[in-house]
Formats: C-alpha cells, sequence, structure tokens
C-alpha cells in the first residue's frame, strides 16, 4: 500500500475510534436506570412546582445533593440540601429548605428528570417536576 493510502487509513481509523468514544453518557441507559447514587444529578434543571414555572440548580458530591430552586409568578428563590437514597431502579432524595419548614420529595429518572412533591408543615402541597 502506498504512504498516502495508509496515512489516509490511520486518519480514518483514528477518526472513528474519536467519535465512537465521545458518547453522551449522562443517560441513565448505562447505569441500570438511575439505580446508583454514583452518578451525576448536579445540573440545571427547568420544570413547575405548583403550576408555576421553576428552575432547579443542583450540586452534587458523592450522595449529597444541595442546591437552590426559583419559582417565578411572583419569583421566589430559596437553598436546599438533601442525601440521595436508592433502590432498585430509581434515585430519591428529601429536599429540605434551608431554616424553614418545607421541602421537596424528588425522585429520579434517570440523571436527567425528576419528578416529586413540594411539602409544606408535614403535608403536600402540590406537585413539582423537572428536566435537565
Amino acid at each position: 500500500m502506498s504512504r498516502m493510502k495508509w496515512m489516509a487509513l490511520v486518519a480514518v481509523v483514528l477518526t472513528v475510534g474519536l467519535t465512537a468514544g465521545c458518547g453522551d453518557s449522562d443517560d441513565s441507559s448505562s447505569s441500570g436506570g438511575g439505580s446508583s447514587s454514583s452518578g451525576s444529578y448536579a445540573g440545571v434543571y427547568t420544570g413547575q412546582a405548583c403550576g408555576r414555572p421553576m428552575t432547579v440548580s443542583l450540586s452534587q458530591n458523592g450522595t449529597s445533593l444541595s442546591g437552590s430552586y426559583t419559582l417565578s409568578n411572583p419569583t421566589f428563590t430559596d437553598s436546599f440540601s438533601g442525601t440521595l437514597s436508592t433502590t432498585e431502579g430509581s434515585a430519591t432524595v428529601r429536599m429540605n429548605s434551608t431554616g424553614r419548614n418545607w421541602w421537596m420529595d424528588l425522585s429520579f429518572s434517570g440523571y436527567n428528570s425528576f419528578v416529586g412533591g413540594f411539602y409544606k408543615e408535614g403535608s403536600q402541597v402540590c406537585s413539582v417536576s423537572g428536566n435537565k
């Protein structure tokens, strides 16, 4: 094989190898449907709480989550934190608001979405949901 053909072949092999190795692994398909808390739930989610637009920003350190949420109409921002609990096929967390008697119970579908409830003084007030 000529030198040019070898160089072209090497370039194609490198390109294919790099492209195949750079897939997005944020998705839960490689992690058993979110059954492990070792993945990353960190990120910015948009969704709703009690029918109001909501943005949730989460940071993760092991099984600890912390962050803030902002509700619109009218605007309200609060910080919260919690510890992930995992069972076969799901991950949940109770995110306690800082210095307040309310929280969100979140159940994650993979690493990119959640559903749950907003609770105040022990009773569920409404549903919450969000997607990255």
